[in-house]
């Protein structure tokens, strides 16, 4: 039986071509995947970038949602799985799934994450567009990936929006979510090495959706790494058929 269509949303600093290894591994698993462009990623410009803010890119995702035409499964990675919320909460979704995401309300920095968190800092305050130092990228992101593996997805890490990140780091009313309005299955899939998003913030997320939560100990926050999909992958994809079967089980 065929199995239902999947919204996959890339984070900040990202675009749908760093989501492949999903898309091969989704689509093996029987599952299609609608994977659009934040605005001003991909390609990269700094003109939109300027403009957009989470509600740009919110919008983005809810219109590539319905265009979908039929209930869909939403996934989303980083700031992708905050705009995943936004449309399980909008949208009658068959599930939503969150990896490594970021929290509604304020994401707060980690005090080891601080120091790279300061050169950026200014640019965030004023909504500039901006990319973090490779130096960045390696110690926070991507820490604990092989270096090879770091070195090769650093030169593809796009620039992002500096009105996104003040509203993360500010919590502006654009970051809250009710969770009375996710009605679907919720699985939290986090990084237990994750410099972004703290462990704390991870469980708590999971619980303010009462989700499925898999923990992944030695992962950093970009949980969608290539080296990462047979750890993460193959528990992702099972519990998607379980929620799958179940639903038309119960249809």
């Amino acid at each position: 039986m065929t199995k239902p269509h999947v919204l996959l949303l890339h984070g900040v600093f990202g675009s749908p071509g760093l989501l492949e290894p999903w898309v091969r591994f989704l689509g093996d698993a029987g599952y299609v995947c609608h994977v659009p462009a934040l605005p001003g990623r991909d390609p990269s410009d700094d003109r939109i970038l300027a403009k957009t803010g989470v509600a740009e890119c919110v919008d983005i995702a809810l219109r590539a949602y319905d265009q979908i035409g039929e209930p869909a499964i939403v996934i989303g990675h980083s700031f992708g799985g905050f705009v995943a919320q936004k449309v399980a909460a909008a949208r009658d979704c068959l599930a939503l799934v969150m990896l490594a995401s970021v929290p509604p309300g304020v994401l707060w920095p980690q005090l080891r994450s601080t120091t790279h968190l300061f050169p950026v800092l200014p640019a965030i305050l004023a909504g500039r567009p901006f990319r973090p130092s490779a130096a960045t990228m390696h110690a926070v992101p991507l820490n604990t990936l092989p270096v090879t593996e770091r070195e090769m997805l650093i030169p593809r890490l796009v620039r992002d929006s500096g009105r996104v990140f003040r509203a993360m780091s500010l919590g502006l009313p654009i970051m809250h979510i009710d969770p009375a309005d996710v009605t679907c299955p919720v699985l939290c899939a986090s990084a237990g090495a994750d410099r972004n998003v703290a462990p704390w913030m991870s469980r708590r997320l999971a619980a303010r959706y009462r989700a499925e939560h898999h923990v992944y100990p030695g992962l950093p926050h970009w949980i969608i790494a290539e080296s990462a999909l047979p750890e993460v992958g193959p528990p992702t994809v099972a519990w998607l058929d379980r929620v799958v079967r179940s639903q038309r089980n119960e249809a």
